[in-house]
C-alpha cells in the first residue's frame, strides 16, 4: 500500500509486515493531513490519499481514525448495532427460531400477569426483532480492567467484522501507551492482516514490526 500526501511531496510505499509511523514535528502539518483524513473518513474530499495496488481506496468505507484515547470504548453507537442485526439474524435462522418465539410468548405470557390485576387496562407489542431485548439487557462489549492496547486491539477487530473496516489510523497513539504494549498491539495487528497506520507528533522508540518515516519541523522528510 501507499500513503500520499501531495502537498508537502510525502511518498510511502508501507511494508505488510510493519506498521507505519508518520512523525510530522511541524504541528500546522500534523494538524493539517490529521483533519483531511478524518474529513475524508466523514465523507469530505482531501489530499491525503491511501492506495493498494496504485488503486486509492474510499477511506469512508475501509478506513477508521482513532483520535480519542481517554476515555476509550469499542461500545460506540455504531458497532453496538451492527452486532444487534448480526444477533437478529441468527436469532432468526433454523436453529434458534424455535427458540426465539418460545421466548416471546413467554415474555407476553409474564407481562399478561404481571398487568391482570392493575385497574387500569393495558396492552403490548410483541418487538419486530430481539434487538429490543438484547438492548433492554444492555449487552456489551466487556471492557473492565483491560489495558488501552488491548481495548484498541478488540476495537479494530470488531469494527473489521461488523464494519469491514481494513485501515486503521491513530493519531497520538504513543502518548498514551508504553513501548512494550505497542510492540504487542503491533505485532496482533500484523497477524492478524491488518493496515494500521500511527500519525505522531514526536518520535518514540523505534519498535522491531514499526516502520518511521519523519517530517520535521522544516518539512524535510527523513
Amino acid at each position: 500500500m501507499m500513503f500520499v500526501y501531495p502537498p508537502v511531496g510525502l511518498e510511502i510505499f508501507m511494508s505488510t509486515d510493519k506498521v507505519q509511523t508518520i512523525v510530522i514535528e511541524e504541528p500546522r502539518l500534523f494538524y493539517e493531513i490529521s483533519n483531511d483524513i478524518y474529513g475524508q473518513i466523514n465523507g469530505e474530499s482531501g489530499n491525503t490519499v491511501i492506495s493498494e495496488n496504485y488503486v486509492p481506496i474510499q477511506l469512508s468505507r475501509s478506513a477508521d481514525i482513532i483520535t480519542q484515547f481517554i476515555p476509550f470504548t469499542a461500545n460506540r453507537k455504531d458497532i453496538l448495532s451492527n452486532i444487534y442485526s448480526e444477533l437478529k439474524a441468527i436469532s432468526i435462522n433454523e436453529s434458534f427460531y424455535g427458540v426465539t418465539q418460545e421466548l416471546y410468548t413467554y415474555i407476553e405470557k409474564y407481562l399478561y400477569d404481571l398487568v391482570e390485576d392493575m385497574d387500569t387496562e393495558m396492552d403490548f407489542c410483541r418487538p419486530d426483532d430481539i434487538s429490543v431485548i438484547l438492548k433492554a439487557f444492555n449487552l456489551h462489549i466487556v471492557e473492565t480492567d483491560k489495558k488501552l492496547n488491548e481495548k484498541l486491539l478488540e476495537y479494530i477487530l470488531v469494527l473489521r467484522e461488523y464494519k469491514k473496516r481494513s485501515v486503521f489510523i491513530t493519531v497520538g497513539l504513543r502518548n498514551y501507551i508504553t513501548s512494550r504494549e505497542a510492540e504487542d498491539l503491533f505485532q496482533s495487528i500484523l497477524l492478524n492482516g491488518i493496515t494500521m497506520i500511527c500519525l505522531e507528533s514526536k518520535s518514540s522508540a523505534l519498535l522491531k514490526n514499526e516502520s518511521r518515516v519523519i517530517v520535521d519541523e522544516d518539512l524535510c522528510i527523513i
